[in-house]
């Protein structure tokens, strides 16, 4: 069996919703994969944002992306955003990115996230599952089209 060397892949999802209940675009980050990353955001820009970072964890660019992507700043009122601790969410140009969005930060501590955030509980162990294997099958299919278009270039 052929295999696509994204077996060991680690995505991570940003899942997000409104108060009452409207789903926000994923914003899915891939390790490495710039180009995979274009190509994704090409045939998928009106369902998912797709970026990338070295390891495939969210960073402080991420996070700005993020929430202008996702987000956005067309909001007339004050919204109030969930999220757990970690490094990026509270660094301060995140923080800055937010206000201007009128956006106040709610973080979660350390620990807490099972109880208070479902989306993470619920939503994002089977969605990264479900998109890992997308992106599986779509990498293959591109080392196909490769194979047919290029025969014996590796």
């Amino acid at each position: 069996m052929k295999t696509t060397d994204h077996e060991k892949t680690k995505v991570s999802v940003c899942l997000t919703a409104k108060a009452d209940g409207t789903q926000l675009k994923p914003f899915i980050v891939f390790p490495g994969a710039k180009r995979e990353t274009k190509l994704l955001n090409e045939e998928f820009k009106a369902k998912c944002v797709v970026a990338s970072s070295s390891n495939g964890w969210m960073n402080e660019e991420l996070t700005l992306d993020w929430a202008r992507s996702v987000l956005g700043k067309f909001s007339f009122t004050r919204r109030i955003l969930a999220w757990d601790s970690i490094k990026c969410h509270v660094m301060e140009t995140v923080k800055q990115e937010l206000r201007t969005s009128k956006i106040g930060p709610l973080i979660i501590p350390g620990g807490c996230t099972k109880y208070i955030e479902a989306s993470d509980v619920v939503w994002n162990k089977p969605f990264k599952a479900n998109v890992t294997e997308k992106y599986d099958e779509w990498t293959l299919s591109l080392q196909r089209e490769t194979c047919v278009l290029h025969p014996g270039e590796r």
